[in-house]
């Protein structure tokens, strides 16, 4: 075995241990029957929460955290709301920049490039007070709005890239035969282009299932809170509620999101950076 080979096993290695770790000490830690600590003896008396759907027996407690599987649907909702309205909207406005002649078409798309460019942090304070004029604060539906306004312009690039690759010949073939635009985008356009949408809805859903940021802003009822939200509240009160416990609804939370994943991550392939083709 040469050289070159060995060096690219151990960096493959190094980076495989890099990224395993942390999961590996979570799931680990859940685990553990010493509290707050890792240990040999394993439990799974943390994982209790999902059979009984309450983290905490004492009804006090009840009142101060949601039943988790109400939490769980807020972040499906959230997740789910995301990717319906990403892809329709991406995938509309993609087609009409990829087709049609519109002055300053250009422009349009570098400014898509700039906003995405924007760190999310610097748009908290304007979307806030947006959302606020709309009465949609303390809402899902505004932090499916304010997740949307981050996101799109990507989903808008990756979506014009796909029909770019797709011939006009297709399209023209369509027309001349007297499917009308809609027609043709519904039944020939867009089954060309089910890699750029199952790619764009994998985007979407991952960005809606682990925000963070918009909710701990925008959301203040307990009983919207999303998984997140529920995780970061638990690690403000790491004297009363032990880490295994943490690490338990960590792993909860987390599993579903790598699954899913792992089943489309193919999709993603087919997209590169600066656009894509075929």
């Amino acid at each position: 075995m040469g050289l070159g080979k060995i060096l690219r096993y151990v960096v493959v290695a190094a980076l495989c241990i890099i990224v395993l770790s942390p999961i590996g000490s979570i799931v680990w830690l859940s685990l553990s029957s010493d509290r707050n600590r890792l240990s040999t003896e394993l439990t799974l008396n943390y994982y209790e929460f999902i059979q009984s759907g309450w983290l905490f027996q004492d009804p006090v407690y009840q009142k101060y955290y949601p039943n988790i599987y109400i939490i769980t649907l807020n972040t499906l909702f959230l997740a789910g709301s995301v990717t319906v309205l990403f892809v329709i909207i991406s995938s509309m406005t993609g087609y009409v920049l990829s087709r049609y002649k519109i002055p300053a078409r250009g422009t349009i798309l570098g400014f898509f490039l700039v906003l995405h460019g924007f760190p999310t942090t610097t748009l908290i304070i304007s979307l806030y007070f947006i959302l606020k004029s709309m009465n949609l604060l303390n809402s899902l539906w505004g932090v499916v709005l304010a997740r949307l306004t981050v996101e799109l312009p990507l989903g808008v690039w990756v979506m014009k890239g796909f029909y770019d690759s797709v011939p006009w010949d297709v399209e023209m073939a369509s027309l001349v035969d007297g499917a009308g635009r809609l027609k043709t985008w519904w039944h020939v356009i867009l089954p060309a282009v089910k890699p750029g949408i199952a790619a764009i809805s994998i985007f979407a859903f991952t960005a809606g299932w682990s925000e963070f940021i918009f909710v701990y802003t925008f959301i203040l009822d307990r009983t919207t809170w999303t998984l997140s939200n529920l995780i970061r509240g638990l690690m403000g009160e790491l004297g009363t509620v032990s880490m295994n416990l943490i690490a338990a609804l960590a792993m909860f939370y987390t599993l579903p999101i790598l699954v899913f994943f792992i089943f489309t991550q193919k999709y993603l392939l087919k997209v590169a950076l600066g656009g894509v083709k075929g």
